[in-house]
């Protein structure tokens, strides 16, 4: 301000003109310029915060609990835009109806035509799962449920339980919960259940918004009849009836397959056998030379074979003396692999002679020469030793200890006291199992059930959350504490 009064005082007019046209060139070009620098580092707005709250219910009609009616249409709308997927695998409507309701998801909205007539004096429950979803971040709308009553009030019984699979202790995701009325024995092999509900990743269901009824429970794969009508299904039953209240303790099933599903053999083209592999070819479990101490050693083929018991195998030690006490086992039903089980002891060389016409297949073919397999057996300290301090095993019956991997057993052992002491395991982890060998053959047997035959429950087994890991050369140590 002072600058500009001494410019007035001493510069003349036309001076100043000039002067103050710079400066306004100046600010003008700073401006300019200032604008630009801007323009060129424009920084995106963020976008705030992840949309992490599933859509919700804001409208239906008629409105979700209502009394009294009768609808043919449904309207549900949401906060937002929404997805819906794989409805025909999550949507569940109780009690079911004999066709199924059309469901499509408009916009917000989702419409729900019914076709059938509705049953009187009674409350529906469709169930969505986890089919709706909204459009942008996939949020699920987990298990929401729309409900109405053809009467004047709402059922609000409840069963709720778990389901395990009886052999493993796992769970199958993929199977319903059957509630079939009490006074019907043979609904489960004639009749579409009217209530079914899903089984989670943890193995839970639950029903709701029942009758005070009694019904049957049962357990079955989610297929087109969802009827007892294969012997080869997975199925579980409850020996009694359940009487629904307002709660109710959990109950528990256990699955089984009553019988195998058979599966057809393949065809051997036995003319191409004798074509191109005229003699046989096998392969054997050694690990390289070595043999291991707790498994026999095997032989498989690729084809079906027999025993020619006039060239027998023979174990031998390095100077060819027969070894006592071994045996050769031809596996069944395949047939295309030998045995050869034996109490192996420790760094030992064998011998083990295999006779040219020992082995043939259908074709009579043999093997090129006789065949010799010199190996040795591992050492001790190859495998480690276990003391494993079991808690709680008097509440099971006759109880196993199941050592798996990859859901095969690979060792058991009977549990009758506290300290269970295993002198020889194979470095590695292993899931452990109870199995509760009813009828004490040490095996786990199936449950069954007909209309004619006697019903029976299949052994359990259960899952244990500890888990054995075994170090060579080592004594590995396990603390179990187990409960039902």
């Amino acid at each position: 301000m002072e600058i500009w009064k001494n410019l007035t005082k001493f510069v003349p007019m036309k001076k100043r003109l000039i002067f103050c046209s710079i400066i306004i060139k100046t600010l003008v070009t700073i401006y300019l310029a200032t604008s630009f620098t801007s323009c060129a580092n424009i920084v995106p707005p963020s976008g705030g915060p992840r949309d992490s709250i599933p859509p919700y219910r804001i409208k239906a009609n008629p409105i979700d609990s209502a009394i009294n009616v009768q609808p043919k249409e449904i309207l549900i709308q949401f906060n937002e835009y929404i997805n819906t997927t794989s409805l025909q695998e999550n949507v569940v409507v109780s009690p079911s109806m004999k066709t199924n309701p059309m469901i499509e998801s408009i916009l917000d909205r989702v419409k729900i035509r019914i076709k059938d007539t509705l049953l009187p004096n009674t409350t529906y429950s469709i169930q969505f799962g986890n089919a709706i979803k909204d459009v942008n971040e996939g949020n699920m709308a987990k298990d929401y449920t729309y409900v109405f009553s053809t009467g004047n009030y709402l059922d609000s019984g409840k069963i709720q339980g778990t389901a395990m699979l009886a052999e493993t202790g796992k769970v199958d995701s993929t199977l319903i919960v059957i509630l079939q009325p009490s006074n019907n024995d043979t609904a489960i092999f004639k009749n579409r259940p009217l209530y079914y509900a899903k089984i989670n990743g943890k193995g839970k269901f639950s029903f709701n918004y029942l009758p005070y009824n009694e019904f049957n429970v049962f357990v079955l794969p989610n297929d087109y009849t969802k009827k007892y009508d294969d012997s080869t299904k997975q199925f579980a039953f409850l020996e009694n009836p359940v009487k629904v209240t307002r709660s109710k303790d959990s109950i528990h099933l256990f699955v089984f397959q009553a019988f195998q599903r058979t599966e057809k053999k393949k065809v051997v083209n036995t003319k191409a056998l004798k074509r191109n592999t005229p003699s046989l070819v096998y392969t054997k479990s050694l690990e390289g030379k070595q043999q291991d101490l707790l498994f026999p050693l095997q032989l498989s083929f690729e084809t079906p074979i027999h025993l020619n018991d006039s060239f027998p195998i023979v174990l031998t030690d390095t100077l060819n003396n027969v070894i006592k006490g071994f045996v050769v086992k031809l596996d069944t039903p395949e047939a295309r692999k030998i045995e050869i089980q034996h109490a192996w002891p420790s760094d030992t060389k064998f011998r083990l002679i295999v006779p040219q016409r020992g082995i043939k297949d259908s074709l009579e073919n043999t093997l090129v020469k006789n065949d010799t397999l010199v190996f040795t057996t591992k050492p001790k300290n190859a495998y480690g030793a276990s003391e494993i301090k079991i808690n709680g095993y008097e509440k099971y019956k006759n109880p196993i200890l199941l050592l798996t991997q990859d859901e095969k057993i690979k060792f058991k052992f009977p549990v009758n006291q506290t300290t269970l002491k295993i002198a020889q395991l194979p470095p590695g982890e292993f899931q452990l199992k109870i199995l509760e060998d009813e009828n004490q053959n040490g095996k786990w047997d199936t449950g069954s059930y007909g209309f004619e035959k006697r019903k029976k429950q299949p052994e359990k087994v259960w899952s244990l959350p500890q888990k054995l890991n075994i170090r060579a050369d080592w004594d590995n140590e396990l603390n179990i504490t187990i409960n039902k």
